[in-house]
């Protein structure tokens, strides 16, 4: 919980960033990801494709030359996982996980064109920062729970069509490049704490491509009398 109220505190502030605005977007919808990643675990190659769901919280902010910079926010619930091993394939269903989610955030620079005044394509460039925890009751007496971090560059590119002056709806993808990971797992047995190991993963990448689908509300503004104000509509 202490992470899910950091990473809104942390979306918040970035998204309130204020400078010389033309137009702002926000917009929140539904996101469906799948993840392929690689690492080496004492020796043993792990490839292992995830399918998560979830909803997305995106701003877009631009100047009046179609520059700006957005902020992309996940709230992701894998739902099945497959790994590949040196002893073949394992389907693994996180329905028996008591807690099993991921969040990750994106800030970068952003540019539009403008097909017409209410037919737009965007895409922006930036940093990408990935969190995923886990919490298995196991077997018996016995089990743990995983905190991964990874890190990496990401895209995002998509169209939009404003239905009014106020309201929008657009569709597109992330695209990530993940190229470091840092893993914390604890294990229990019992009520009792019996081990705790953490570390970078060896060799590890992983390639993420997350199509969306969202609504949202237009913000524009004009100076005036050389203040920003707020206007009803798209600037003349």
């Amino acid at each position: 919980m202490k992470k899910v109220l950091m990473f809104l505190v942390l979306a918040t502030v970035v998204c309130s960033l204020v400078f010389t605005l033309h137009e702002t977007w926000f917009s929140m919808g539904y996101e469906q990801a799948f993840f392929m990643d690689s690492n080496i675990i004492q020796g043993n190659t792990l490839d292992t494709n995830t399918v998560s769901r979830g909803v997305n919280l995106s701003t877009y902010r631009f100047l009046r030359d179609n520059i700006g910079i957005f902020v992309h926010g996940s709230f992701l619930f894998p739902k099945n996982s497959w790994v590949w091993d040196n002893n073949g394939i394992t389907n693994i269903d996180f329905t028996d996980y008591g807690i099993n989610m991921q969040l990750g955030f994106i800030i970068g620079f952003a540019y539009k064109i403008n097909f017409t005044n209410d037919f737009k394509s965007y895409f922006g460039i930036g940093i990408n920062y990935l969190t995923d925890w886990a919490v298995y009751p196991g077997i018996g007496s016995t089990s743990y729970g995983r905190d991964r971090n990874s890190f990496g560059i990401s895209g995002d590119l998509g169209l939009k069509f404003d239905l009014t002056d106020r309201f929008f709806i657009k569709t597109g993808s992330i695209l990530v490049f993940d190229f470091a990971r840092y893993t914390t797992l604890e294990t229990y047995s019992g009520r009792s704490h019996a081990d705790t190991s953490s570390g970078w993963d060896k060799d590890f990448f992983m390639i993420s491509a997350r199509p969306y689908i969202s609504a949202g509300i237009n913000f524009y503004w004009r100076t005036e009398n050389d203040r920003l104000r707020l206007t009803s509509g798209k600037p003349n």
